[in-house]
């Protein structure tokens, strides 16, 4: 096919976006809406299959009835998706639950595995610790609360799977999110044996390579979104992967920061036993770890939301987008923050889903602009540990997610890492990764490595100040230390009851 077409969706926490991209990977067209949020108890996040589906059925005609779309094109699809979470199916096929990685219901059935030992014997298995939101806790939870759907639950689903599955009819998961299981594909049993859900191991499909086709559009799909019938559908990415491929991020050694709604570190390594810490998952042809904070981007917008109000005006009079002024803000504050530090746990971290966030270091002449530094870089301070956590001999890092568009927020990461900091061009990583999946399933690109040399390219480069990267060591140490000492503070304000008291 000349001048081949490729789509990528990437059904996020927050914001679903399918991209239309050419073989060089430049956006023909793109659209966007918002994940549905359906109304959920205190402490639980759900997703309603049916909903998530038409608004991404919906997302898809939009971008693909752009005047620039030749339909006729379009050569493959990828899709990725959040990770974690629990989406099942019944034996016929229909939705029994749909758990984002956000929900907390699993939270004390962890804290009982931590205090007898179970933790330790599953985290031995599958090579990273559970923390509640994820396809293990859920399911050991729904099997004890919820017997009674626990039994009608027949496979086992990430949530760009149920997606893949709406476009070609075929459910199965690919090798990346598989790994969620166990390390050792061939012995994915520990787990199961060890939560005592061993009933449900049948339940998790066939990992397929991310690279390969899954499946193709059905004609009803077509007719639902757009998307020419027989269409290739590639297995697809945890998002994590795709924005780490979208940006280029491939070989052993390379790192990136999602600066996104989350912030997510991540490192790519040899093997699963290369690295330390966060969560190992198979990657194309290797595996990469990542950690991550549940709030990235999310930390500024909370911040300006709340404090904003004098900035969004001067941005109004100037006839400047906000953001611009807030980098602005913030530029003009001495790094360091005047000794105000931020711990961007707003709502939680992958390793402690009870961690919160905070400012420390404030004093009477601490001003708002101070503070608004400190969210810069507590940000760039948990990410960039991250990383070094995962592994101490990184050869490159790239920032990549919406807060890489900033003026400030790279240098500020460059800073920290005391590296060169590399931004992707483009902006939409998470779709370029998993439409590059969709052209090698398509045969539009020969492998990984030459979709990435075609498509992937850096917008800017950022260098370290050395001075501020001495300062940033110093605060990193205070960073760390308020941190690990602020544990039992955090379990105290979990449990304070939300009802009022008193007058």
């Amino acid at each position: 096919m000349s001048d081949p077409l490729l789509l990528g969706v990437d059904a996020g926490l927050t914001n679903l976006k399918a991209v239309v991209f050419d073989r060089g990977g430049t956006v023909v067209a793109s659209a966007a809406r918002e994940t549905p949020a359906p109304e959920a108890p205190a402490n639980r996040d759900e997703q309603d299959h049916d909903a998530l589906w038409a608004a991404v059925a919906g997302v898809i005609r939009d971008a693909l009835d752009a005047e620039a779309v030749e339909r006729e094109r379009l050569a493959g699809v990828g899709v990725a998706g959040h990770g974690h979470g629990l989406y099942a199916l019944d034996a016929d096929g229909e939705p029994v639950v749909g758990v984002k990685s956000t929900d907390s219901r699993a939270t004390d059935l962890v804290t009982e595995w931590r205090d007898d030992g179970t933790l330790d014997a599953v985290s031995d298995s599958v090579g990273w610790t559970p923390f509640g939101g994820d396809p293990l806790s859920l399911l050991a939870w729904f099997d004890r609360e919820a017997p009674d759907v626990a039994a009608r639950i027949e496979r086992v689903l990430f949530c760009k799977d149920v997606l893949a599955g709406r476009l070609t009819g075929a459910y199965a998961t690919d090798t990346m999110e598989g790994s969620v299981f166990g390390v050792d594909p061939a012995d994915t049993d520990g787990a199961f044996d060890a939560l005592g859900i061993a009933d449900y191991r049948d339940a998790v499909p066939e990992a397929v390579p991310s690279t390969e086709c899954c499946g193709t559009v059905t004609p009803r799909a077509a007719e639902e979104t757009g998307i020419p019938t027989g269409t290739p559908v590639a297995a697809g990415l945890h998002d994590v992967g795709a924005c780490a491929l979208g940006a280029g991020v491939v070989d052993p050694g390379q790192a990136a920061v999602i600066l996104g709604t989350w912030g997510q570190s991540v490192v790519v390594t040899e093997g699963p036993d290369d690295g330390a810490g966060g969560i190992p998952r198979r990657y194309l042809d290797g595996w990469l770890r990542y950690r991550g904070t549940r709030a990235g981007a999310a930390c500024l917008d909370w911040f300006v939301d709340e404090f904003g109000d004098p900035w969004r005006e001067r941005a109004t009079e100037r006839g400047v987008s906000p953001y611009a002024v807030y980098d602005e803000v913030a530029a003009d504050v001495p790094a360091g923050a005047r000794g105000v530090l931020f711990h961007p746990y707003l709502n939680g971290t992958t390793d402690d889903p009870d961690a919160r966030g905070g400012f420390y270091g404030l004093g009477l002449d601490s001003t708002r602009a101070d503070m608004l530094r400190a969210v810069y870089e507590g940000v760039a301070l948990a990410q960039v540990g991250g990383v070094e956590d995962l592994r101490d001999d990184v050869t490159g890092l790239r920032v990549t997610g919406g807060g890489a568009r900033s003026a400030l927020w790279p240098a500020v990461f460059a800073d920290v890492f005391g590296g060169p900091v590399s931004v992707p061009t483009g902006s939409e990583m998470g779709a370029r990764g998993v439409a590059i999946c969709g052209g090698v399933a398509a045969g539009v690109y020969p492998d990984v490595r030459a979709a990435v040399d075609e498509t992937v390219a850096v917008d800017r480069r950022v260098e370290p100040d050395e001075d501020a990267h001495e300062r940033y060591r110093d605060l990193g140490e205070a960073f760390a230390s308020a941190r690990d000492a602020l544990g039992p503070a955090w379990q105290t304000l979990k449990n304070v009851p939300l009802e009022p008291v008193g007058r």
